[in-house]
């Protein structure tokens, strides 16, 4: 709702290994301030006594809390970047439908028995860059009983690292509020800028998670076991950041941003700086949000408030891994709501300052009954131009499908053939073959990644669909894999020869079966019966 949106109370959650971390925020015009934050030792979600302080911290407060978010360990999921093909034009929900094939290739578990949430994180002409993490349902089933132990219903599950980077990126600007109603983002400057490649390292008493920031967007992450001594936990980053780099092409890094628990490891910076021979910009507290924090150190709350940010769709990393309604397209009705949201709220604020509160209470009930009036009329046209995409998608399915009678079969083909280590990222196809207005034929080119590029020819050339199997680019390694480009001449399998066959033997005359039959029957002669016996007895 509206008002919750401009003056609503969120209490964000961080479960961590060993502790739990509460956060309550209250949103304003102004933006969100933090009202309190508290660390909870508990090394078991079933521990009563430390449920029993986080209860008692809960029901202190008193306040409605219109909705609570939660943060959970990165070491309880899989979390991967990845370059896709564009789905430009394909219609709603060819994303979605990419991304859950694209899930079930990289994770060893049924996709029932997961939670799942992917970003969009830059579009190309001809890819998408995105970001997709897991969960399994089981990890989440015990946070949730906790919760609920505490009579709370919750609204959105995130993980640390991206919530980290939201809270990072919001550090020092206005989040929320008024500018979040009208559309209006902004982003602070701290993890990069376009040409620059940036490292965030949060740490907290037991982690510490990097990531690896390009253009402003996280690209690569990696959680790291702070226990270990100080020397051995920076020569492994030193390590992995040096094979980073040559692995990505990577010419330099501009700045390592160190946040977190800092106090807790004495001299990390300098430490850290000596043996990277990088810039290290510290965070020794994470600068305060619109609305004055009240003075409260936030360090330790980082990952709460970004689970907040992510519930409520500010900042850049909006992952969501409880069933929700995702809208990865334009929002078409977008800039008119906006508009319209901006002349209520300009009216609505004049109110609160002009009027007394009795007054002010009557205009915020008329206000909320105008609204509730035109949400019909919204959902009405939004469900309708959904329907006309869809329909269009359809038709232009089905106009391809009748241009073209090998087309589905030959990429079927094409994905069974291929190896289970190789992928493609980008497949062209043009029909030259006419025949009775039909496509018969064409020539195949694909580029992607394979274990071994030079066993994919022979796959192909045995297949009924390719000929002329050849490369026609170089490979390049790319990791512990190999990038390659190919071309190959498609053609329409041949079955007539064995239809023929089928029906000669089928439809032969009874004479010739009758012949076989004498032959099979025909007893042996009394030479055959002594030859076959001299044979015996050699």
């Amino acid at each position: 709702m509206l008002f919750d949106r401009l003056f609503g109370t969120f209490l964000g959650f961080e479960f961590r290994e060993d502790s739990v971390v509460a956060t309550y925020l209250r949103n304003s015009p102004a933006g969100i301030s933090l009202l309190s934050s508290s660390t909870f030792p508990m090394k078991d979600l079933k521990d009563e006594s430390a449920f029993n302080e986080v209860r008692e911290y809960v029901g202190k407060h008193g306040v409605n809390i219109n909705k609570v978010f939660v943060s959970i360990p990165d070491k309880w999921a899989i979390t991967k970047f990845a370059d896709i093909p564009s789905i430009k034009g394909k219609g709603k929900g060819a994303l979605a439908n990419l991304m859950k094939f694209e899930i079930e290739r990289h994770i060893p578990f049924n996709l029932e028995d997961v939670a799942y949430d992917f970003l969009v994180m830059k579009e190309m002409n001809t890819s998408y860059s995105v970001a997709f993490v897991v969960v399994q349902k089981e990890k989440m089933e015990l946070i949730k009983e906790f919760l609920e132990k505490l009579a709370l219903r919750y609204n959105a599950f995130t993980i640390s690292s991206f919530a980290v980077l939201n809270a990072l990126e919001l550090s020092g600007v206005s989040a929320g509020g008024l500018l979040d109603i009208i559309g209006v983002v902004r982003k602070s400057k701290i993890l990069g800028k376009k040409g620059e490649t940036v490292i965030s390292l949060y740490i907290d008493k037991m982690n510490a998670s990097l990531s690896l920031l390009k253009d402003g967007l996280c690209i690569h992450h990696r959680t790291f076991n702070t226990a270990k001594p100080l020397g051995i936990f920076i020569d492994d980053i030193t390590k992995y950041l040096t094979e980073l780099q040559a692995r990505l092409s990577i010419e330099s890094y501009r700045n390592l941003i160190l946040s977190g628990d800092i106090a807790s490891f004495v001299n990390l910076a300098e430490d850290l700086k000596e043996k990277l021979k990088l810039n290290i910009v510290t965070l020794d507290k994470l600068a305060g949000y619109s609305g004055n924090i009240k003075g409260l150190e936030i360090n330790n709350a980082a990952a709460s408030v970004g689970a907040c940010f992510a519930g409520l769709g500010i900042g850049t990393y909006k992952i969501n891994l409880l069933p929700h309604r995702t809208e990865y397209e334009a929002k078409r009705l977008a800039p008119l709501t906006a508009k319209a949201l901006l002349i209520l709220i300009c009216v609505l604020i004049v109110g609160i300052f002009t009027a007394e509160a009795v007054k002010r209470k009557k205009f915020l009930t008329g206000i909320e009954n105008e609204l509730k009036k035109n949400e019909p009329v919204i959902a009405a046209i939004e469900k309708l131009t959904s329907d006309t995409g869809v329909l269009k998608s359809r038709i232009a399915m089905l106009d391809g499908l009748k241009k073209s009678e090998i087309t589905l079969e030959m990429l079927a083909e094409l994905a069974t053939v291929l190896p289970k280590d190789a992928w493609i990222t980008n497949l062209d196809y043009k029909g030259v073959e006419i025949k009775d207005d039909k496509k018969t034929g064409g020539e195949l080119v694909i580029s992607g990644y394979a274990g071994a590029s030079s066993a994919l020819i022979p796959l192909l050339e045995d297949s009924s669909f390719f000929e002329k199997v050849e490369f026609v680019g170089p490979i390049k390694k790319a990791g512990d894999k190999e990038q390659f480009k190919l071309s190959a001449k498609v053609v329409m399998p041949v079955k007539e020869e064995e239809e023929l066959k089928a029906e000669g033997v089928k439809e032969g005359s009874e004479e010739d079966k009758k012949g076989v039959r004498d032959v099979e029957k025909k007893p042996e002669s009394a030479e055959d019966k002594k030859s076959k016996s001299d044979e015996v007895k050699k």
